[in-house]
């Protein structure tokens, strides 16, 4: 049964949960707590799906994607906003991000629509994107600027790798240009006064500003080494805002400084290229599963990083594996899970 799994990513995803933990604790030991039991749920989740045959869940993509964007919309009437945003349902025990299990429905169900059609055609672009859409809407409106980025990420890196021409993507990009404009019109106040804030940060520095500078503070001051776990002064202060979740990156690198920050890095990198060495030799839905889970997970990781260190305009977004929430947790979990069946049912061929 060992040989069937592959240990080396197993080991990466528990050095990342490691990493995740220690500092959580570090900032807070009930969230801790509550983030070791999200583990524990989500790895039971990951062993289950792990050994089901995965192309159970090519069979099932559309249903799946079709209940979360039933979530999406009950969210509308029952969901409580925070900080100006709907995202989440409370089911009073817990409570759940739908936008999260949309972006793994997402690359299932075009994954699927890809295992048999090809991105030269137009219409079949056209078919993917319009397949896609209800869900980005709304993630869109929630507002949820991140996670839509996100998803669009997945459906574009598909298309490109099902062989999408240099005139179609060319004209993506224009089509892209104009839906950013009209996009950045949609969006509410605050969502705009953080674009120009990332423009120019001390324009409001004890307001829209006032994030991304404590981040950059908290980043730069790590120095080499760090302050040390429990010793930073912009997190355990509590200057650095969701220290634990969007900012989780910043809190590491005040805290275990650049080394740590650089452990944690390349652990990414190299969590990215296991998954791409492993789609190597596959064909299919197993190969494009594979494939936008490696654009899934490096998207995030670059936008949650880049806004930590002041590159990107903050959008909300998660670190996968090492931010506090069950949500995405649980969802990347059950990702792996259907990444390690493919594994197996290799392994066995």
């Amino acid at each position: 049964m060992r040989k069937h799994w592959d240990l080396a990513l197993l080991l990466i995803i528990l050095a990342l949960g490691s990493f995740s933990l220690l500092v959580i604790f570090s900032l807070n030991r009930n969230l801790a707590v509550s983030q070791l039991s999200f583990w524990l749920i989500g790895l039971l989740i990951l062993y289950i799906v792990s050994s089901l045959e995965y192309q159970i869940w090519r069979k099932f993509s559309l249903h799946l994607y079709l209940i979360t964007l039933l979530f999406l919309l009950v969210l509308i009437f029952i969901g409580d906003p925070v900080r100006g945003s709907v995202r989440w349902i409370d089911l009073g025990l817990f409570r759940f991000q739908p936008s999260e299990i949309a972006k793994i429905a997402g690359i299932l169900i075009l994954a699927n629509f890809y295992t048999e059609k090809s991105a030269k055609d137009l219409k079949n672009i056209l078919i993917s994107f319009l397949i896609i859409l209800p869900a980005i809407f709304l993630i869109l409106i929630q507002p949820d600027v991140g996670n839509t980025l996100a998803l669009l990420a997945v459906w574009l890196g598909l298309s490109i790798f099902r062989n999408i021409s240099f005139k179609r993507l060319l004209t993506l990009a224009v089509v892209g240009g104009l839906a950013i404009i009209l996009i950045y019109q949609s969006l509410s106040g605050y969502q705009k006064e953080r674009i120009a804030s990332y423009l120019n940060p001390n324009i409001d520095p004890l307001g829209t500003g006032y994030n991304i500078i404590q981040s950059k503070i908290a980043v730069g001051s790590g120095q080499l080494f760090g302050r040390g776990l429990g010793q930073g002064s912009q997190s355990q202060l509590k200057f650095l805002p969701e220290s634990e979740s969007d900012f989780i990156f910043a809190s590491i690198s005040e805290q275990l400084g650049f080394l740590g920050a650089s452990i944690l890095i390349i652990l990414f990198i190299v969590l990215v290229l296991r998954l791409v060495r492993l789609a190597r030799g596959l064909e299919g839905f197993a190969q494009l599963v594979l494939v936008g889970a490696a654009i899934y997970l490096s998207v995030q990781f670059v936008v949650n990083v880049g806004m930590n260190m002041g590159l990107l305009p903050i959008t909300g977004i998660t670190l996968p594996l090492v931010s506090y929430g069950g949500s995405s947790l649980i969802s990347t979990l059950f990702l792996f899970g259907i990444i390690f069946s493919i594994k197996r049912a290799r392994t066995l061929s």
